[in-house]
């Protein structure tokens, strides 16, 4: 797993990497200011447990830490990076910038980056993350910043450089073999993105997220008996962890068993501490119950979605009641409401994009793009058969007007070429239909969400061979 927000993603706010500073008592050649051996200990033990991707036990030992002593600061950064509450980790954030004179170069950088986040200083952020990697090039939080920002502009090998540049001096930085291995496989070179996952996997063996890491390339490039031998090895080291289950309900889907897709989601649902994280799976779980045509599972997963709180100063409480009421049209065929719904929906979106960006929280020069919206309002229109219409909202999904950055965002494009394939082949143009879906296959030769699509434009080819055979 790389940790990363899905879904509804408005704004990025990049509270990552915090916890990867260590401690006065000399461990990992870094410092951590606090006055109490027992709080250090804690606060290592969390450290760990972040790193495996296991935030229920880091939230535990951080807030442990911050208990024994309630000025450390790092703690409080940290436990801010893996809180589900976003006031709760603003407020550890400016509580952790009252300490700041008190502290180690390092953590004076850690503190000062994360608060220019928290503010919308982007910019500030940044400069201040070159600083911090070139004083020191060991530190996580820098590294980690520089490369997201070189992937958001769309340049992976940037990206890639930059954590080849921890690897130089810290050879043994399991996060960085993880994130190199992501990096190569969202562009897809899969052979290259296995081989830093499994030099991660060799360093940290005893962890479960090496092995979910692998199977989650493996997933999303199609290779996906080899995603189920991984992520079953990733639950038999932590039968609880989460991931592995997002993981194989994406496994399943890639193979076509939508209903084992959409039990893996909902049971990583069930095993996550964060409400937010638990109602993006439940997303996942209604999208795979959707393409599957199981309404009755589609129906039980928005009841389930509908349970989860929302903050009411959040976004979401405004976006959500709108798209979870388009769900539920699209799961009973009611296209016109659902497309009435969404044309209500979509001024909403755009002004939040505009308040975000004006706040200094969306990346400079991002453009607005709703995929999930566009995803929505096509199949809204194909339903009432206003196909042109759709048509335009695929293409835009096709050629995304900013550079896509995980797997779930590379998914949006290669779900909308199929259909643009599709619609290209039913207008004659099977040269153009041909190349979406060969474009497709680099990535993943086999998609079952696509597959109808491309099973539609090998009928046309084969047709029009037989027409001109005759």
């Amino acid at each position: 797993m790389k940790k990363r927000r899905v879904f509804w993603a408005l704004g990025f706010l990049l509270l990552a990497g915090a916890g990867g500073a260590a401690a006065l008592f000399l461990a990992n050649r870094r410092d951590v200011t606090t006055t109490s051996q027992a709080a250090y200990e804690a606060f290592q033990e969390a450290s760990l447990n972040q790193k495996r991707f296991y935030f229920k036990e880091a939230r535990e030992g951080f807030a442990r830490a911050l208990q024994l002593d309630p000025s450390f600061a790092m703690a409080m950064l940290s436990l801010a990076e893996v809180s589900s509450d976003s006031d709760q980790a603003t407020t550890l954030v400016k509580r952790a910038a009252r300490q700041r004179d008190r502290l180690s170069e390092r953590e004076r950088y850690h503190v000062d980056i994360i608060l220019a986040n928290v503010e919308g200083k982007q910019d500030v952020a940044l400069k201040l993350a070159q600083d911090l990697h070139a004083r020191h090039p060991d530190d996580g939080l820098g590294a980690g910043l520089l490369a997201r920002n070189a992937l958001l502009k769309g340049d992976p090998d940037a990206a890639i450089k930059i954590y080849e540049e921890l690897l130089a001096v810290d050879p043994n930085n399991a996060e960085a073999y993880n994130q190199i291995g992501y990096y190569y496989g969202y562009r897809g070179d899969y052979e290259k993105a296995i081989d830093n996952l499994k030099r991660y996997q060799f360093i940290s063996p005893d962890n479960a997220n090496p092995f979910d890491s692998l199977a989650e390339n493996q997933a999303n490039s199609g290779h996906y008996n080899e995603a189920i031998e991984n992520l079953n090895r990733a639950l038999a080291i932590k039968a609880d962890f989460a991931p592995a289950y997002w993981h194989l309900g994406v496994t399943y889907e890639g193979m076509g068993e939508y209903d084992k897709a959409f039990q893996s989601y909902a049971r990583a649902a069930e095993l996550d501490g964060s409400d937010g994280m638990r109602r993006d799976y439940l997303i996942f779980a209604v999208r795979a119950a959707l393409i599957g045509a199981d309404r009755s599972a589609a129906r039980t997963g928005i009841e389930q979605i509908r349970k989860i709180p929302v903050d009411p100063k959040s976004e979401r409480a405004g976006i959500d009641p709108i798209f979870f009421a388009v769900l539920e049209d699209l799961t009973e065929g009611r296209a016109p409401e659902a497309e009435r719904r969404l044309r209500e929906l979509r001024p909403l979106l755009e002004s939040y994009f505009e308040k975000n960006s004006k706040a200094g929280k969306m990346q400079p020069g991002r453009k607005p793009h709703f995929p999930e919206w566009n995803v929505l309002m096509g199949r809204a229109l194909e339903l009432q058969g206003k196909a042109d219409e759709a048509e335009k909202l695929y293409e835009s999904n096709a050629n995304p007007p900013n550079p896509f950055y995980d797997f779930n965002d590379r998914r949006y494009i290669m779900e909308a070429r199929a259909k643009v394939a599709e619609y290209a082949a039913r207008k004659g143009d099977l040269d153009r239909a041909e190349k979406l879906i060969a474009e497709n296959r680099k990535w993943n030769p086999s998609w079952a969400p696509c597959r109808r699509s491309e099973a539609a434009v090998a009928e046309m080819r084969r047709a029009k061979v037989l027409a001109a055979s005759k």
